[in-house]
């Protein structure tokens, strides 16, 4: 058996990575956003992205043409191959099928946990072991047999970890994604507070001071509590912010996306332009990138002194309804972490010039047909539930649906309705007459670029031609908050 002899990254050298069950690409995005790799400019490159799944590979290529890729099985690996490779830091996120609630369970007998488990087995042959180590999952694995594999494996190789169950809410971001972490360093390194034998339910204070939508969310709940005006100015101070009021701009032609850095704001009295940028550039920063330009409905980037007091109304419509608002929204099972204010989703969503640009994300009658089972949220909301790989073609359970209209009557009518179906266990047996009453709400799905601004994916991040958004739905469903692991990074490194 080789020596796992300690190995201590050095800031003054390249960190390698190794990035395995890459997906579309949220542990590379992390790493490149993360804060202290900024902070202290630290070198480092991941040498290796391994995933089966190759439309995913085809996004991560995209993004990162540059990464050396591969669709081989992880249990394709040798003790060999990673010695050459001399990796310092293993960022993965193994399949969460084995472990989640709604699965069999069948943790490390499901043959989707062979691949880590052949990982797990190989770390201690190695003669170059990595210094650091972040496994993201979903709740449940901190119950698994395969945790407790993994735990031994770890503490085999000498390293101290630490255990999280996170949500992106405690960081005030509103979406609600709760996950297992661990991290882990080799020693004589250490983390900057103190290791308990236990689940952590929230960050430690000395990664504090990075959390800048959490700080940002504080100070808008402040100023919330002591003005009944909403802070209008949307200014973030992370690099993270990526959806500073954009439009959305769809190709008819072949269902891609491409969003477009707007003017200071736009407004036809659409909810979904409740918010101002400092980004006036007239460059095209397509999210997803476009084919033909035809066929593009066309945008109003003017902004005048009217702009803001049509807002502020539609925020006061808001308000009025936040109580019936209530009644829309579903519990989430198993997410009990307590968290403190969030964001507003207005500074996720896309913005377009007309309500008809949104047709294509409209909630069709066959999917109202759910709407007792809805998680239902409008711009002035601070929750969504977690977006699934099902969003899309499956209601309850899979994501939040938005909510266009500010209509104070159409919402208590809605709400009436909700109320007297629930009491009378009528989920779909409506007459026209009720059908109507659902489609004054004008609900849509997200974007898939909302979704990816939820999950903290930068502006950089885009979606190649040729898939269909059902695909992205799907592709994002399975990805990480970028953002959370992002600030995880940091906190291995500090």
């Amino acid at each position: 058996m080789a020596s796992s002899g300690t190995h201590v990254f050095h800031p003054e050298k390249e960190l390698r990575v190794l990035e395995l069950y890459s997906g579309i690409g949220g542990m590379h995005f992390a790493l490149d956003n993360a804060p202290v790799i900024k902070e202290q400019n630290l070198k480092y490159k991941v040498v290796l992205a391994i995933d089966i799944n190759n439309v995913a590979n085809r996004i991560y290529q995209h993004n990162f043409p540059d990464t050396n890729m591969s669709s081989s099985g992880i249990e394709g690996l040798t003790v060999k191959q990673l010695d050459k490779l001399k990796i310092d830091m293993i960022l993965m996120s193994p399949p969460c099928q084995p472990f989640t609630r709604v699965g069999k369970k069948m943790d490390h007998e499901d043959v989707r946990s062979k691949s880590f488990l052949h990982l797990l087995n190989l770390l201690p042959r190695l003669s170059h072991c990595p210094s650091y180590i972040l496994v993201e999952n979903v709740k449940g694995f901190e119950t698994s047999q395969t945790r407790d594999i993994l735990l031994q494996i770890l503490k085999k190789c000498d390293f101290t970890y630490q255990e999280l169950l996170l949500t992106p809410l405690q960081m005030g971001i509103p979406n609600a994604r709760l996950r297992y972490y661990l991290i882990a360093k080799k020693r004589p390194n250490s983390f900057c507070f103190s290791i308990k034998d236990q689940v952590l339910y929230d960050l430690p204070e000395c990664v504090y001071h990075m959390l800048a939508y959490r700080q940002h969310a504080e100070i808008q709940d402040k100023k919330g509590k002591a003005n009944t005006k909403l802070d209008m100015s949307g200014k973030i101070c992370d690099q993270f912010m990526i959806q500073k009021d954009v439009s959305l701009t769809l190709n008819g032609e072949n269902d891609s996306l491409v969003q477009k850095p707007s003017a200071e704001c736009q407004s036809n009295q659409n909810v979904n332009m409740l918010c101002k940028t400092e980004d006036q550039s007239d460059v095209d920063k397509s999210v997803f990138d476009e084919g033909t330009k035809s066929k593009r409905p066309k945008f109003n980037n003017t902004y005048n002194e009217n702009t803001e007091d049509r807002l502020r109304e539609i925020v006061r419509q808001f308000r009025e309804i936040e109580n019936h608002n209530e009644i829309f929204r579903q519990v989430e099972d198993g997410e009990h972490i307590s968290y403190g204010p969030c964001l507003q989703l207005v500074h996720f969503l896309e913005t377009a010039n007309k309500r008809e640009d949104f047709d294509k994300f409209r909630v069709p009658d066959k999917d109202l047909k759910r709407f007792i089972l809805m998680d239902i949220v409008n711009p002035c909301s601070r929750k969504s539930i977690c977006f699934t790989k099902r969003y899309g073609h499956f209601m309850e359970g899979a994501g939040s649906i938005i909510q266009m209209t500010s209509d104070v009557q159409a919402v208590k009518a809605a709400t009436d309705f909700k109320a007297h179906a629930v009491q009378t266990q009528n989920r779909d047996q409506w007459q026209e007459e009720e059908m109507e009453i659902i489609r004054r709400l004008e609900l849509r799905y997200f974007t898939p670029r909302e979704i990816a601004n939820l999950l903290c994916f930068p502006q950089s991040f885009r979606f190649p031609e040729g898939l269909s958004i059902i695909q992205f739905y799907r592709l994002l469903g399975n990805s990480l908050n970028v953002y959370v692991v992002s600030i995880l990074i940091s906190l291995m490194l500090l």
